[in-house]
């Protein structure tokens, strides 16, 4: 590292782990002078995420960035290595990179002080030069960066008070799931910024359950925009027209509904006009990128207003656009890089996101027994995917319980509201439709379920 700027290498990291967590910015806000940057790109990046950051309070997304700097190709070339950099989301990641930091700023701090310790010894003072170098090891020996990660409980509360009534800070909402069990754990719903993964087996009825979540996000006066990236367009509004219409799926394909149904569906639409599912589908060559579906939200909230829910049918479907060829050693990594960008496009919309992965599913007799449900451990490629999600949840169906309608949803990470719970509930999917409420509620009621999954009452 030079002794008077800081190398291209590690202002990249430097930058990529600031980006990544608001205390290790604040503490690299708080020491950074522009002096100790290489070049105009890095001085121009880092004033403008500074004054983003005293105008919000947050810390700018890449996509912001990459939106404000969009013909700028020397900062796009910057943001693209920070991008590149393998952030640790760990405390101890973020000490090491601090640290490090930290020497080099007592390097600064010594030469810039040998300057004074020099000219008072040439002057002759040679007693008072000795004490000023006495002074700066004192001095050198205490300092650290480190400390500025903490915050007074009581001296910082008006801060915080501040901050708690805040546009910003009261901005936040909460999007119910409608499967009554899961909310109380959630204390409501997920709240915007958050980002929600679900595992489950193919056929489970991952695209059953994002359909299911985009209709009553909308009920609930929430806009919705639907990533479909499997199958096409009509498919998935066909579902979506079968689940909140109640129409069994294969009438609705053909569009069989009764003069006096179709009467009573245009009262829901005129009820539903401020609220909507935009679906957007992927049926030519060549995958989605992430850029693609932040470029597609900022379009569409400028023709339709703010999109509070984002569903993506699915993740590993997702490309990252970022020019790289990822072989099948690479994929963990890249479905990885996937899951963080999903937290970004949450915090950055400041909405909700909701999307599915696949299962790596062990034989069929372990997860024939009602007792076995997935978690991280079945990640396809990897649980590191798991990282930035604030919550995980598994779909699980035993023989029995999919012949009979039922599934088991296993709250595998909560954030902040804990985890480990199992909940049943009750399909009905010839309606397309993944939460029967009413049935779930009777059966419920009636302590029908058994570990084989099926009801009591059907065995009257």
């Amino acid at each position: 590292m030079s002794t008077d700027k800081l190398s291209n290498n590690f202002i990249t990291e430097l930058f990529a782990y600031a980006l990544n967590r608001k205390s290790t910015f604040e503490i690299v806000k708080a020491y950074l002078k522009f002096s100790y940057l290489q070049s105009e790109q890095e001085k121009k990046f880092w004033q403008w995420v500074t004054r983003q950051f005293d105008k919000t309070g947050r810390v700018p997304t890449f996509g912001q960035i990459q939106q404000e700097f969009i013909k700028n190709d020397k900062i796009l070339d910057l943001l693209a290595d920070i991008s590149d950099v393998e952030v640790e989301d760990k405390r101890e990641a973020h000490n090491d990179i601090l640290a490090t930091f930290q020497d080099y700023l007592k390097q600064m701090k010594f030469l810039e002080s040998n300057d004074q310790l020099v000219e008072t010894y040439n002057r002759g003072d040679k007693e008072q030069a000795y004490r000023l170098f006495i002074k700066l090891a004192e001095d050198m020996d205490k300092f650290s960066i480190l400390d500025a990660s903490f915050e007074a409980v009581f001296n910082d509360f008006n801060k915080r008070q501040a901050e708690r009534k805040s546009t910003d800070y009261n901005a936040t909402f909460k999007v119910a799931t409608m499967i009554d069990e899961l909310d109380d754990i959630l204390d409501g719903g997920a709240e915007s910024t958050e980002y929600h993964l679900w595992l489950g087996a193919s056929g489970a009825g991952k695209s059953q359950l994002l359909t299911y979540l985009g209709i009553t996000s909308a009920r609930q006066g929430h806009r919705v925009a639907h990533f479909q990236l499997e199958g096409t367009k009509k498919q998935c509004l066909d579902r979506y027209d079968a689940a909140w219409t109640g129409t069994l799926y294969h009438d609705m394909k053909v569009g069989d509904i009764t003069e006096r149904k179709a009467k009573a569906l245009n009262k829901v639409i005129e009820r539903m006009k401020k609220s909507d599912i935009y679906v957007s589908s992927c049926e030519e060559w060549g995958a989605k990128t992430i850029a693609d579906i932040r470029r597609e939200l900022k379009d569409l909230e400028k023709k339709v207003g703010k999109i509070d829910v984002i569903i993506i049918d699915y993740l590993e479907l997702l490309e990252l656009g970022d020019g790289k060829v990822y072989g099948v050693g690479d994929e963990r990594f890249r479905q990885e890089k996937l899951s963080r960008a999903m937290k970004t496009l949450a915090m950055e919309f400041n909405a909700v996101v909701h999307t599915a992965t696949q299962a790596n599913t062990p034989d069929k007799e372990t997860t024939d027994d009602p007792e076995y449900v997935f978690s991280r451990y079945n990640l396809n490629e990897g649980k590191g995917k798991i990282r930035p999600t604030d919550g995980f949840f598994t779909l699980n169906v035993t023989s029995d319980e999919r012949q009979e309608q039922f599934m088991r949803i296993f709250v595998d990470k909560a954030r902040e509201h804990g985890g480990g719970q199992i909940i049943h509930i009750c399909n009905n999917f010839a309606y397309s439709r993944f939460y029967d409420a009413k049935r779930t509620a009777e059966t419920n009621e009636n302590d029908g379920w058994d570990i084989s999954g099926k009801s009591e009452d059907d065995d009257e």
